[in-house]
C-alpha cells in the first residue's frame, strides 16, 4: 500500500495577537498598534503551512474547542486556511483554548499568555487517527500544555497507535518551562520517528546549551541531535535557531543549513515561524527529498511566515518560498 498524507494531531487554539510598540516594565504601559485573530497551535499551524506551500496529500487535523465565541472564530480561521474542521471535536460548556500573543515591533520577540481551556479535557480518543488512515505521517503536538493527555500517558499512547496503524510519527513541542519538558518528552521519544525541535527545547532535554549568547553553535546542535537520537528517537533528529538548523539520521547523515536573510523592517512577527520551519521539513520527509532541502524548505518557510503578525498567513508556496530564499540570501553558515 502506498501511504500518502500526513494526520495532525493535538493542541489547537486561538491565537489573539497584540502588535506592541516595546515590552512594558511591570504597572508601565505599552500601546497595541493593532490586534489580529487566527487558529493556533502547532497541528494547526504546521498543516496551514502545509497547505500554503502547496502539499499535494491530504492533511487532516485532530483537536478539540468549546461550543463558545472564540472557538467559532478558531474554526472559521482555520478554514480560511483550507483545513477540514470536520474531525474536530467540540466539547460542549468548555472555553476554547486561546492564547494572548504580544509580539513586539521593536524586536520582532513575543511573549505568550495560554487559557488552557478544552485542551485540558482533551483525550486519546480525540485524537486517535482513524483506523482506516493511510497517512505517512501522523504529527502529534504538544505535551505539557494538556493536562489530562500529560496526566494520562496520552501522549506515548498516541504514538504508539499511530505506529501500530502503519505511520511515521513525528513529535512537536511548545515553549513550556523546562522541568516539564524533561518530565513529560523523554518517555516519548522512543516512540517518534521525526523530531524536530528550537534550541532552548532542544537544550532543555539534552542539557546540551546550543545558543550560547543568543548564536547558534552548529557543533552543539549536532550533539543535541545525537543525544536525542541516543534517547530514542527512531529515524531523524534536527535542532532550529534563527540563525540555521541542523538534522541528523540515525544512520549518521548530517545536514547544516543557514537560515535566510530577513531584514527588520519585513518582520511583521515572529509567532509560528518554529511551525512554519517544521511544516517545510514535514512537506520535505513526505516527499522523500534529500535532508539538506528538506531543511533548505523549512529555513525558507520560516523566513516568508515572518512577513505576517499570525502564524501561516504569508507563507507563499514552496517554490517561491525557495525562490525568495535565494534572492534574499543565507545567513552565514558553519
Amino acid at each position: 500500500m502506498t501511504r500518502r498524507g500526513i494526520v495532525l494531531a493535538g493542541i489547537v487554539v486561538l491565537d489573539i495577537v497584540h502588535l506592541i510598540d516595546h515590552w512594558p516594565n511591570e504597572e508601565a504601559l505599552a500601546f497595541i498598534d493593532r490586534t489580529e485573530h487566527a487558529a493556533g497551535g502547532p497541528p494547526h499551524n504546521a498543516g496551514a503551512g502545509l497547505l500554503k506551500l502547496g502539499a499535494e496529500f491530504p492533511v487532516t487535523l485532530l483537536a478539540t474547542a468549546g461550543d463558545d465565541a472564540y472557538g467559532e472564530i478558531m474554526l472559521a480561521s482555520a478554514r480560511g486556511h483550507g483545513l477540514d474542521t470536520s474531525r474536530v471535536s467540540i466539547i460542549p460548556g468548555a472555553i476554547t483554548s486561546h492564547t494572548l500573543v504580544m509580539s513586539c515591533l521593536d524586536t520582532g520577540r513575543r511573549t505568550f499568555f495560554a487559557q488552557l481551556g478544552c485542551n485540558n479535557l482533551m483525550n486519546v480518543s480525540h485524537l486517535l487517527p482513524p483506523e482506516d488512515s493511510t497517512a505517512k505521517l501522523y504529527y502529534l503536538g504538544s505535551p505539557g500544555v494538556a493536562r489530562g493527555l500529560d496526566q494520562s500517558d496520552g501522549w506515548r499512547t498516541l504514538l504508539n497507535a499511530a505506529r501500530e496503524r502503519g505511520m511515521k510519527t513525528c513529535l512537536e513541542l511548545c515553549p513550556v518551562p523546562a522541568d516539564i519538558l524533561r518530565q513529560q518528552v523523554p518517555p516519548c521519544l522512543p516512540l517518534c520517528d521525526y523530531f524536530v525541535v528550537n534550541d532552548y527545547e532542544a537544550g532543555s532535554i539534552t542539557g546540551i546549551e546550543i545558543a550560547p549568547g543568543g548564536r547558534l553553535s552548529w557543533t552543539a546542535a549536532e550533539a543535541a541531535c545525537r543525544r536525542l537520537l541516543d534517547m530514542g528517537v527512531g529515524e531523524l533528529a534536527g535542532v532550529h535557531h534563527p540563525d540555521g538548523a541542523v538534522a541528523m539520521r540515525r544512520n549518521g547523515e548530517v545536514a547544516m543549513r543557514p537560515s535566510v536573510k530577513v531584514e527588520q523592517p519585513e518582520i511583521a512577527g515572529s509567532v509560528g515561524a518554529g511551525d512554519a520551519f517544521y511544516a517545510g521539513v514535514l512537506l520535505g520527509l513526505h516527499e522523500d527529498w534529500p535532508l539538506d532541502r528538506c531543511l533548505d524548505l523549512g529555513n525558507a518557510a520560516a523566513a516568508t511566515s515572518l512577513h505576517s503578525p499570525t502564524t501561516s498567513a504569508s507563507i507563499r508556496p514552496w517554490a517561491e518560498c525557495l525562490a525568495y530564499a535565494e534572492k534574499k540570501g543565507l545567513r552565514p553558515g558553519p
